[in-house]
């Protein structure tokens, strides 16, 4: 094995640095984005000579490492924030969730660094009060998910030995607390459609069939009037999403109720008339900033002011209602809607995710129990 240090001649006494690498009877280069004078080489050259040849070192230390089947304990002194940041940057899957999570960690380091090897199940437990501090018990949870799955990547490319978060004893982990999930009746959703409340239309479109779709806000926004597909079935057209999800990235078959169909053909007839042509459906409503959710805010705003006009101010109005709405109204008012039906319509990948619907209304309770048939009492 060998490592060594090239120089490449550019001309008018410039050289470039480049790695010529033999190793496991192979060889190979890599080119640094290094160049000096060599002719008359300043202070400033002579400094990056001294560091490509650190770099030289370093390369040659990599493969020794890895020949022996080490883990470099070098790479466990590096800054875990910027490396977190470029590994969300990286990803797509749970992005937004990422950058929520990346910006607590910003605040609570507040400009010191954050060496893999400092992360212990002590500073971890520590984080999480902090973390419950500035968001709920819940959402702190779902935070250090995210910093779970980095942390499993950092042990996958041999940064960390084992994921402190396994090091914590399971009675001592954070467990989820069970909360209300709000959703409207379908009188409610009609006394909200019959309520005027001045703001674009195409929110109350957006919202309404998320509500009638189930599909989450990251689904709705940049969803494609390519994604929407006809099929003839015995003889009737139905209508169908086929499209990958934002937060599963699962490529998902979802067919329509009649009231979201009713919403696509009013979105396809106000865009016809207003001569307004885009490849969205809900183009006023398309997200243009990922990170700062600048229309995202806008929209729940807006919901909020509608909700209050509707007399509804007690009740959360932002689309993740809207999703919990179209579950629990299947599960209720469809024959066919039991859990694993509704699983699939929500794109959930195990049923536990889909078992917090399995709640039923007060209305639903009492019907159940006024079904029970009446005794004659008298006692012989």
């Amino acid at each position: 094995m060998g490592v060594y240090l090239r120089e490449k001649k550019l001309g008018a006494g410039q050289v470039s640095f480049y790695l010529d690498i033999y190793h496991n009877k192979r060889r190979w280069y890599e080119f640094l984005e290094i160049r000096i004078n060599k002719s008359h080489p300043s202070q400033q050259d002579k400094e990056k000579k001294r560091l490509a040849q650190e770099i030289r070192s370093k390369r040659e230390h990599e493969l020794i490492v890895g020949d022996n089947g080490l883990v470099d304990k070098s790479r466990r002194k590096a800054d875990f924030v910027s490396w977190f940041k470029t590994y969300m940057n990286e990803r797509k899957r749970n992005y937004n969730n990422n950058v929520k999570a990346f910006k607590h960690l910003e605040r609570y380091m507040d400009g010191r660094p954050l060496p893999f090897q400092m992360i212990t199940p002590e500073w971890i437990k520590d984080w999480s009060k902090y973390l419950m501090t500035k968001v709920s018990h819940n959402t702190t949870i779902d935070y250090n998910k995210n910093l779970f799955t980095a942390l499993e990547e950092a042990v996958r490319k041999e940064i960390l030995f084992v994921n402190p978060f396994r090091k914590i004893p399971r009675h001592e982990r954070l467990r989820l607390k069970p909360i209300y999930r709000n959703a409207w009746t379908l009188d409610e959703l009609q006394h909200l459609m019959d309520t005027p409340c001045k703001m674009e239309l195409q929110y109350k479109h957006a919202y309404l069939f998320s509500c009638f779709s189930g599909l989450r806000w990251s689904d709705v926004n940049p969803l494609r009037w390519s994604e929407i597909i006809t099929k003839t079935i015995d003889g009737k057209k139905e209508w169908f999403i086929y499209f990958e999800q934002e937060k599963t990235e699962d490529i998902e078959y979802l067919p329509l109720s009649d009231q979201a169909v009713d919403i696509i053909k009013e979105c396809k007839r106000e865009q016809k008339e207003s001569g307004e042509i885009s490849l969205y459906v809900f183009p006023r409503v398309k997200e243009t900033d990922e990170v700062k959710s600048k229309m995202h805010k806008r929209v729940w705003y807006y919901l909020k002011k509608w909700a209050k006009a509707a007399g509804f101010e007690s009740k959360r109005m932002h689309f993740h209602t809207g999703r919990h709405t179209f579950a629990t109204n299947v599960l209720e008012n469809s024959p066919e809607g039991d859990l694993w039906t509704v699983s699939k319509l929500l794109g959930h990948k195990t049923i536990s995710a889909t078992q917090i619907y399995a709640h039923v209304r007060d209305s639903r309770k009492r019907a159940a129990v006024m079904a029970l048939p009446k005794l004659n009492l008298k006692i012989a």
